[in-house]
C-alpha cells in the first residue's frame, strides 16, 4: 500500500484495531489518516494543531471507550503526543447512515464528476500539504445537485476553546445527496443476496472512519519542565500510556483520564526505547547512552530485570579458565565479568579512569586484570569483588597490550608511548623490570604455554621473544615486512601467530625463529563498503587487517577478526580458510552493505554525511556521549550523522573450545557447538509467580510447581515446593525436571540437608534424581556439576561422621530396646 504524504518524515504509526485503518504522524506537526482498502472520492484528514513534532499516535480501542462511557464522556478515536509533552483527543463523528465521502470543492451529479465553485469564495485549487508557517483553513461550501447547503468549513473542529486546533487542515467533507440512478444501477449488479450482504458489510468495515468529521476533543500536558519526549507506548486492551523523557524520568497514565499511576527515575540520561509486555504489566525500558535495560512491573512496584551493559565499544574480552565466565573491557572504562550460561553480568568494575584496553584472568579463576589508557595494571579479586592491587610505571603511560604468565606470578603490559614492555610481580605489586627495544607502540603480548617466554608484537615491524626470568632481556627479532598488529601462542607452545597491516598472518617458529608459512587475509577481509569510500568494493582492499587472533584448544584452527564485518576460521595445517563468519547484518551501521547507491555520491561526499540540518536535531536518536568516539560535531566525518563502523575488536576462544567470543561493535557475540548454550534471560513470563507455584501445590501439579519455582530462582519458593511433594510423587517428579536445571536442583537439595530433619525424604530425593538423571550429569560440563557434587559430599560426608558417633555411643541401648520390643515386655 501506497499512499500520497506532505513528503516528511514520518516519526509514528499506529493500525486501528480492525487493521483497516493507519494513522500516521509526520514532521510537517500534522497526523493523517488512510485507509487500507480504496474508498471512491476519500481523501485523506489532515489532524492539526501540534506546536512540535508529534512523536506518537495510537488508537484509543475499545478499553478507552469503555471507560469514557462509564464516565459519561466522548471517548477519543486518536490520541497524538507531541515531543514538548501535550497530548491530544481526536474525538470522530459519523456521517449520516445514507452519507458517502466526497473530496471538498466537489458535488456528485447524475452521470459525471463536476467540479463546481463554491460561493463568494476563491476557486479550490489542489489540495496541498499544511506547513508549519502556513496552516490555513481549507473549508468551504459544498452544495449538492439539488441546491442544499452543507456547512464543511473545517473538517477538524475544537471542542475546548483552546488555541493551536482550530486551523486542522483537510479532511473529509460532508456526505453528498446519492444518485437515484446509481444506486439502481448498483442493487441491479449484485450476483446474490449473500454476497451483496458481505460487500455492504465489507463496506460499512472500510467506511467506520470515512465520511464524517474529526475534531479535537481534549488537551492535556506532562508537565515535564525542561524534558522532551523521547519514547512512549500505549497498551490497548488496558488504555495505559508510559512516556519517557529525555531527563530519565517515565510516567505512566491511565487513559481516557489522564490519571498519573507512577512517575520514576531510572537514570539521568535520556529514555530511548519504550514498550509494554503483551499483557500489559511488565514495563520495559532502554537508555542507549547509559546501555540499560529495565523491565518494571508497574502493578507490584517492582524489577523483573535490571541490567547493564557497555555504552562504548567492548575492546577486550577474556575468558576465564574454567570457561564459566567472561571478563570485557571497554571504551567507557569499565571491566565486566558475565555468566556466559546465563548472559547475565554480575560485577562492574569502574576503577578505571580511561578507556580499558586488555583484560586477562589469572590460571586460578578467582583474579581478573585489566590494563588501561589511564596509565595503570588493576588486579580484581572475584570472591570480595574489589579492587586489591594497582600496578603503576615510574612514569605516566598508555598501556595497550596485556599478559599473564602460565603460573600467575607475573603480569607484563606493553605501552603505547614509550615503547617499553613492564613488568610487575603478582603478589607484592612491585615493578620487577622494564623491557625496551621496540621502537613502536608494543600492540600485542603473549606467554609461552610451555616456556619461560615472552613474545611482543610492535608496530616497528618485529615481534621479539623475551626471556623474563633470567633477565637477559630480548632473545629473538622476527622482522615483518608491515606493522605487527596482533599475535599468538598454539597452546602447545611449537607455533607463533602474528597479524600485520596489510592483512597478512606469518607463522613461525619461536624456538628457532624460523618463519614457517603465512596465510594471504586480504581477499577474506574484503567485505562491506564504507559510505565515504569512493572506491567500489572490488577495487578497495585498504585499511582491512587482523586486530586479533586466537588458537582452538587442539591448536588446530586460527580464528582472525579485525576492522571489517567477518571473522575468519583458519586450518592451520593446510593455511586455508575454512569458514567466514558475518557478525552483523544491521544496515544502520556502516561497513555492513557491498553495494552502495552511488546517487547519495555527491562532490562533497555522501550526502547521508552532509549535516544540512543542524537546526532539526531528531532527539528521538541518542547523540554521541560527550568525550566519547564521534562527539566532535565540527570534525570532518563526525558529528550527528556519522555512522559506527562495523568491526570486531577482540576475538577469544573458550579453554574448553565448545565457545568462542567476538568482541564487535554491536556488542558481544558469542558462538557456540554446545545446542544447550541458548541465551534466554530470564525464562520468565508474566504467569510465572510465587502464587502460581502455590496455586499448582494445591492443585497437585508438582511437576509445573517444581518448574515454576526453578524459573523463580526463588530459594524459599523452590524449597517449599520440594519438601511439600509426597513422597510416593518424587520419582515422577524427579523425572520432568529439565537437564539444564539438574546442577539447581542438586544445589538446593545440598543446603536442605545440612539443616533438615527430613534426612530420609531429602535422599530418597537425591537417589531419584541420579537414578533419572545419570546419564545427564555424566557428559556435563565438570565446572557446571562438580560444585554441586562437591558440596553434597561434604555434607553427607559430615552427616554420615555426626550418625555414625550417635550410633556408636547407644549401640547396646539400642540393641536392648530391640531385644524388648521383639519380646513384648515392656520397657521400663
Amino acid at each position: 500500500m501506497c499512499r500520497p504524504t506532505t513528503g516528511s518524515d514520518i516519526t509514528a504509526l499506529d493500525w486501528s484495531q480492525d487493521s483497516q485503518w493507519v494513522a500516521a504522524a509526520s514532521k510537517d506537526l500534522s497526523v493523517r489518516v488512510f485507509s487500507l482498502n480504496p474508498i471512491p472520492d476519500y481523501i485523506p484528514p489532515t489532524l492539526t494543531g501540534h506546536r512540535t513534532t508529534p512523536v506518537g499516535v495510537f488508537w484509543a480501542g475499545s478499553t478507552v471507550a469503555a471507560t469514557a462511557a462509564l464516565a459519561g464522556e466522548d471517548a477519543p478515536a486518536l490520541i497524538t503526543v507531541g515531543k514538548d509533552g501535550a497530548v491530544f483527543y481526536w474525538m470522530y463523528d459519523p456521517a449520516p447512515p445514507n452519507a458517502h465521502p466526497t473530496p471538498q470543492g466537489y458535488a456528485k451529479v447524475p452521470g459525471k464528476h463536476r467540479k463546481r465553485k463554491a460561493p463568494d469564495t476563491d476557486p479550490i485549487q489542489p489540495r496541498t500539504a499544511a506547513t508549519k508557517g502556513d496552516r490555513v483553513d481549507q473549508g468551504n461550501k459544498l452544495r449538492d445537485a439539488e441546491g442544499d447547503e452543507h456547512d464543511s468549513s473545517s473538517d477538524v473542529e475544537n471542542t475546548d476553546g483552546s488555541e493551536g486546533g482550530e486551523e486542522s487542515g483537510v479532511g473529509q467533507a460532508q456526505a453528498a445527496v446519492a444518485d437515484p440512478t446509481e444506486d439502481a444501477a448498483e442493487m441491479l449488479a449484485g450476483t446474490s443476496g449473500r454476497a451483496h450482504g458481505d460487500q455492504q458489510q465489507r463496506e460499512e468495515q472500510m467506511m467506520s472512519f470515512a465520511g464524517g468529521r474529526w475534531r479535537l476533543g481534549g488537551k492535556h500536558f506532562f508537565n515535564q519542565r525542561g524534558a522532551q519526549v523521547t519514547a512512549l507506548d500505549f497498551h490497548r486492551e488496558t488504555g495505559m500510556l508510559v512516556v519517557g523523557f529525555s531527563n530519565g524520568i517515565f510516567d505512566l497514565f491511565e487513559m481516557p483520564k489522564f490519571d498519573n499511576i507512577h512517575t520514576l527515575s531510572v537514570s539521568r540520561s535520556a529514555i530511548n526505547a519504550i514498550t509494554f509486555s503483551k499483557g500489559g504489566d511488565w514495563i520495559a525500558l532502554g537508555c542507549a547512552a547509559l546501555g540499560q535495560l529495565l523491565v518494571w512491573e508497574w502493578r507490584s512496584e517492582s524489577y523483573i530485570l535490571k541490567q547493564q551493559g557497555h555504552y562504548y565499544d567492548i575492546s577486550t574480552s577474556s575468558f576465564s579458565p574454567d570457561g564459566t565466565n567472561l571478563a570485557t573491557g571497554a571504551d567507557d572504562s569499565k571491566v565486566k565479568i558475565w555468566n556466559v550460561q546465563s548472559g547475565f553480568c554480575f560485577v562492574t568494575f569502574s576503577d578505571h579512569t580511561a578507556p580499558v584496553t586488555a583484560v586477562a584472568f589469572l590460571p586460578s579463576g578467582s583474579v581478573v586484570v585489566s590494563a588501561s589508557l589511564d596509565g595503570t595494571v588493576r588486579a580484581f579479586d572475584l570472591v570480595r569483588y574489589r579492587n586489591f592491587r594497582t600496578m603503576t610505571s615510574p612514569h605516566p603511560v598508555q598501556f595497550v597490550s596485556l599478559a599473564v604468565d602460565p603460573a600467575g606470578e607475573v603480569i607484563c603490559a606493553g605501552s603505547l608511548n614509550t615503547f617499553q614492555v613492564y613488568v610487575w610481580s603478582v603478589r607484592t605489586g612491585r615493578l620487577l623490570d622494564v623491557l625496551a627495544g621496540h621502537e613502536g607502540p608494543v600492540a600485542g603480548l603473549a606467554f609461552s604455554p610451555t616456556q619461560s617466554l615472552l613474545a611482543s608484537a610492535s608496530w616497528d615491524k618485529t615481534v621479539r621473544t623475551w626471556d623474563v626470568f633470567s633477565g637477559k632481556g630480548g632473545v629473538e627479532a622476527l622482522q615483518h615486512s608491515h606493522d605487527v598488529l596482533a599475535l599468538a601462542y598454539r597452546p602447545d607452545g611449537k607455533l607463533l601467530a602474528s597479524a600485520t597491516l596489510d592483512g597478512q598472518i606469518y607463522l613461525w617458529d619461536p624456538q628457532e625463529a624460523q618463519l614457517l608459512g603465512s596465510i594471504e587475509g586480504r581477499r577474506d577481509l574484503a567485505g562491506g563498503r564504507l559510505s565515504s569510500d569512493r572506491r567500489a568494493l572490488g577495487n578497495s582492499t585498504s585499511g582491512q587487517c587482523f586486530t586479533s587472533l586466537a588458537f582452538s584448544a587442539d591448536g588446530a584452527f586460527l580464528l582472525a577478526g579485525g576492522s571489517t564485518k567477518y571473522v575468519c576460521m583458519y586450518d592451520v595445517e593446510e593455511k586455508v580458510m575454512l569458514r567466514r563468519f558475518q557478525i552483523s547484518h544491521n544496515r544502520s551501521l556502516d561497513g555492513v552493505l557491498d553495494l552502495l547507491n552511488s546517487k547519495t555520491m555527491t562532490e562533497a561526499g555522501p550526502v547521508d554525511l552532509i549535516d544540512d540540518d543542524a537546526d532539526d536535531v531528531d532527539d528521538l536518536l541518542p547523540p554521541p556521549p560527550e568525550g566519547g568516539p564521534g562527539s566532535a560535531a565540527d570534525m570532518p566525518g563526525t558529528g550527528s550523522k556519522r555512522r559506527a563502523a562495523i568491526r570486531s575488536r577482540a576475538v577469544t576462544l573458550s579453554p574448553t573450545g565448545q565457545t568462542w567470543a567476538a568482541a564487535t561493535t554491536e556488542g558481544l557475540l558469542l558462538y557456540s557447538l554446545d545446542q544447550g548454550l541458548v541465551f534466554d534471560p530470564t525464562h520468565l513470563t508474566e504467569d510465572i509467580t510465587p502464587a502460581a507455584a502455590y496455586k499448582a501445590l494445591g492443585n497437585r501439579a508438582f511437576v509445573r510447581a517444581l518448574l515454576i519455582a526453578l524459573r523463580l530462582k526463588d530459594p524459599d519458593v523452590l524449597r517449599h515446593v520440594i519438601m511439600s511433594t509426597p513422597p510416593n510423587q518424587v520419582s515422577s517428579v524427579a523425572a520432568g525436571v529439565p537437564s539444564s536445571t539438574v546442577s539447581q536442583v542438586l544445589v538446593a537439595l545440598a543446603s536442605y540437608l545440612a539443616d533438615s530433619p527430613h534426612l530420609e525424604f531429602l535422599l530418597c530425593w537425591l537417589r531419584h534424581i541420579c537414578l533419572k538423571h545419570g546419564k545427564t550429569l555424566q557428559h556435563e560440563k565438570a565446572a557446571v556439576v562438580m560444585p554441586a557434587i562437591r558440596s553434597l559430599q561434604r555434607v553427607l560426608s559430615k552427616t554420615h561422621e555426626d550418625l555414625s558417633a550417635a550410633c556408636d555411643s547407644n549401640l547396646y541401648t539400642l540393641q536392648y530396646l530391640c531385644a524388648a520390643g521383639q519380646n513384648g515386655q515392656p520397657v521400663k
